[in-house]
């Protein structure tokens, strides 16, 4: 190590440990999310009310979410933004969060079949579908508490695989933005 980053290191250790407080409250500070729901399928209204549990602001996306975005939502931050809505609304934000230069930190996909859920990985970390397999018909509630857990996704570490899919009828997508 050069000796101007073992004074940086142990500069940065005494002022932590002179301000514990403040760091670890620094650390911890979150804006409440806005999350975004399709409310017409229950898989929407289960993500929401975990969203909702976890002091999240959740919003009904409704038909038209270029109307709500630019209307009741007018000024909100796309930082932070997540949601489980169908692919078109998703397409929606990916070009609202392009203007702003943005990009997704998670995107999932789930296509629900007579045989149950599967869930593919677009972007986002590795260990999520595990956590989905693993919280099987509650998987909404699984998918929030990896957007509101996972440090990854908060600070825009992302995983990319090039899943490129086209919509269908049926499919949900569940996202979040960098």
């Amino acid at each position: 190590m050069i000796r101007r980053e073992v004074l940086k290191l142990g500069g940065v250790a005494t002022a932590s440990l002179m301000m514990p407080g403040i760091v670890s409250a620094a650390s911890l500070r979150r804006e409440p999310e806005l999350v975004l729901i399709d409310d017409r399928f229950p898989e929407g209204r289960a993500f929401g009310a975990a969203a909702a549990q976890s002091g999240g602001r959740v919003v009904a996306a409704g038909q038209d979410m270029l109307s709500l975005w630019h209307g009741p939502l007018r000024g909100a931050s796309l930082g932070g933004l997540c949601g489980l809505t169908t692919y078109s609304d998703m397409v929606v934000i990916a070009g609202l969060a392009a203007e702003a230069r943005r990009s997704f930190a998670l995107r999932i996909e789930h296509r629900l079949g007579a045989d149950g859920p599967v869930h593919r990985l677009a972007d986002g970390p590795s260990g999520s579908l595990p956590i989905l397999a693993a919280a099987a018909e509650q998987w909404p509630a699984g998918v929030w508490s990896i957007m509101a857990g996972d440090a990854a996704i908060r600070d825009g570490q992302r995983t990319a695989d090039p899943l490129r899919s086209a919509a269908r009828a049926g499919m949900l997508w569940s996202w979040s933005i960098a």
